[in-house]
């Protein structure tokens, strides 16, 4: 078998975005490829007859393939629009052919059909100009002039002001439109300061959730219905609570969502049928309703929730996977195969996802009765004749298990010595699971043993497990040095001189921690890290979050107890070679977390490396620009090459 190479990532086309034609005769979805010339990504619209199977693609090397499938027809919209503040949209037909269709001076994100008459759409608008789509042409052009002028200095005044991927948000809201289809006149359905983040739709009604603001966005969100008859928008609730999904079923309104109550602001929610005003609680479960197992080759939209007819199916990670879940007076399960659902769709008689199983990149299955036939082969040549290092698990038997695998190297010799690396996921509330991870496979067809585990504070396993309220640097750090501890134990193979620590986001933060509080890892590789608590609630989007979630007995002055959980704190005690890798776009974790902690190891002489990127934020492994994703790889290899194989 061959050795798969760094450039491999090169190779690899994520798919998302799945969709199903109205009549069900039609899967559409996304495939994405590197274009290294232009050092971005082009995108392929592809298509599956769910009746013949037969696959063709639509529109092929677009820009970003941004599409909505409505009753009769399908949206496109026009990547080469150039007008500021419009989105165009282009009608495609069966043939793959586009028409123009429309413009609405509107940064549209989402567009779907509310009714016969009306498109409902959600886009997001500037508290600078809440009536941008009112002006006339002149007036707009006079806007943007004036933007123009004043772009050389940045006035904040709400919180938050930026958010990752996005850059500066201050003043931006996300309200609903609803858009004649006859002469697409426009009219607002939320107010200019409600910041809305989820909707459903019911007949001529809006199910809705958000943040009303002017200065400070709290974690706390209400519940809010529009009535299309009366034209008017009613709060049905309002207290303390975080609405994570809301959703109509059947006859009832459904709230997933948390009061932090039993295990703080960050635990998982419940469902709670809204019934005059009052939360009542309908299904009681802890599940996080996300895909929390990370890959980093994925790329691309994807949903959680979908809904058909009067059904409503979920994607949630329950302990190493992630499955697909049928909402109802309990959960039943309809997708769980030992990998991950990424993105799907319910038709009449089966389900559509993009997975990823049996340690393969996606591919789209058809899904009935819990077994999957594979439809699509985009990613099966890659991984051709070459080397894939199969997950072998390893349990940490301890009152809550910690689960954990390990990867052995290409051309594994029972009788040699081998360098290994510990991986740490990020989150905290996130996940490894027995699927692809290319950095892993690399490191393992390099010549190294790859291990990495869920530690307590991890998703998937319950809010008693994912505890880490005032624990950070304490459970999570003994659970991955005891887990270190077993896979030396159980494999011999491994040096235990060789061992090198690397990881990003949370796992760039117990990288960070580890280096300070013990000399084992002869090497270490931190990516988009924390080093102080202080300074990354005060800089990041996380921000104010942060403490709230730790439940600090005051959140205005916890200055003590952030700090005693910064690796800043025990920096003086590093003497582990450690590389830094950070993005300057980055607003989850902002670049001065790198800085802080690189600047004194390197004042004590320890030999430290710091790489920023530009033009990244904090996803850089998983969608950054193809040329920069592999001279991160690049980077760590070499660095822990250095000093694990040197």
């Amino acid at each position: 078998m061959k050795a798969i190479s760094r450039d491999l990532i090169y190779k690899y086309q994520p798919l998302s975005d799945i969709q199903l034609s109205k009549d069900e005769k039609k899967v559409y979805f996304v495939s994405t490829k590197a274009d290294l010339k232009n050092n971005d990504y082009k995108q392929d619209l592809r298509v599956i007859d769910t009746l013949t199977k037969k696959q063709s693609i639509v529109l092929k090397d677009q820009k970003r393939a941004r599409y909505f499938v409505l009753n009769d027809e399908i949206l496109l919209v026009d990547s080469k629009n150039k007008k500021p503040g419009y989105t165009a949209f282009l009608r495609l037909n069966e043939k793959g052919k586009t028409t123009k269709a429309f413009e609405l001076p509107l940064s549209v994100n989402t567009i779907e059909d509310f009714n016969k008459n009306f498109y409902l759409v959600s886009a997001t608008l500037n508290r600078d100009c809440p009536n941008f789509f009112e002006l006339d042409e002149k007036k707009q052009k006079e806007y943007f002039k004036e933007k123009k002028k004043n772009e050389d200095y940045i006035v904040l005044d709400e919180y938050p002001f930026v958010y990752n991927g996005a850059g500066l948000i201050n003043g931006n809201r996300n309200s609903l439109f609803l858009v004649s289809k006859k002469n697409h006149r426009i009219t607002r359905v939320t107010s200019e300061t409600l910041d809305v983040e989820n909707f459903d739709v019911c007949k001529e009604k809006i199910l809705l959730s958000g943040v009303d603001f002017e200065t400070f966005k709290g974690k706390f969100s209400a519940v809010y219905e529009y009535d299309h008859k009366a034209k008017k928008v009613n709060k049905l609730f309002d207290d303390k609570m975080e609405v994570y999904r809301l959703f109509y079923y059947k006859d009832k309104k459904i709230v997933l969502g948390t009061f932090g109550k039993d295990w703080g602001a960050i635990e998982s929610g419940k469902f709670y049928c809204l019934n005059e005003r009052k939360m009542e609680l309908f299904l009681d479960c802890e599940y996080s309703f996300y895909n929390a197992v990370l890959s980093d080759v994925r790329y691309g939209k994807t949903k959680s929730l979908y809904k058909y007819k009067d059904d409503v199916y979920l994607l949630t990670c329950a302990k190493n996977q992630t499955i697909i879940v049928k909402f109802g007076e309990k959960l039943e399960t309809v997708f769980e195969q030992n990998g991950t659902a990424d993105d799907f769709v319910v038709s009449k008689d089966c389900l559509y996802a993009i997975a990823m199983v049996e340690m393969k990149p996606e591919e789209v299955y058809e899904v009935k009765d819990n077994s999957l036939k594979c439809l699509t082969s985009i990613n099966k040549k890659v991984l051709a004749d070459k080397y894939v290092a199969k997950p072998e698990e390893l349990i940490l038997n301890k009152p809550m298990p910690v689960y954990g695998w390990v990867l052995k190297p290409i051309d594994y010799d029972p009788k040699k010595k081998y360098p290994a690396i510990l991986d740490i996921h990020g989150g905290p509330r996130c996940a490894c699971g027995p699927i692809y991870m290319h950095e892993m496979q690399i490191w393992a067809s390099e010549g190294y043993f790859v291990f990495f585990c869920n530690p307590r504070g991890s998703d998937g396993r319950g809010n008693a497990f994912g505890d880490l309220r005032r624990k950070f640097g304490t459970i999570d750090y003994e659970d991955l040095m005891d887990f270190t501890d077993l896979v030396l134990k159980e494999y011999p193979q491994i040096d235990p001189e060789r061992v090198g620590v690397t990881g990003g986001s949370y796992g760039g933060y117990m990288t960070n921690w580890i280096v300070g509080h013990t000399d084992r890892f002869k090497a270490a590789a931190s990516q988009r890290s924390i080093s102080n608590w202080i300074t990354e609630v005060t800089i990041s989007d996380y921000g104010i979050d942060f403490p709230i979630e730790m439940e600090f007995d005051d959140v205005r002055a916890c200055e003590k107890e952030l700090w005693d959980i910064s690796p800043l704190k025990y920096v003086n005690n590093v003497k582990t070679p450690i590389l830094f890798i950070h993005s300057l776009e980055d607003y989850r974790c902002t670049l001065p977390e790198a800085v802080q902690f690189y600047t004194p190891i390197k004042i004590n002489g320890v030999d430290t490396k710091l790489v920023i990127f530009k033009g990244e934020n904090h996803e850089l492994s998983r969608n950054g620009k193809p040329l920069h994703r592999l001279k991160r790889l690049n980077e760590i290899t070499d660095w822990l090459n250095k000093y694990l194989k040197g």
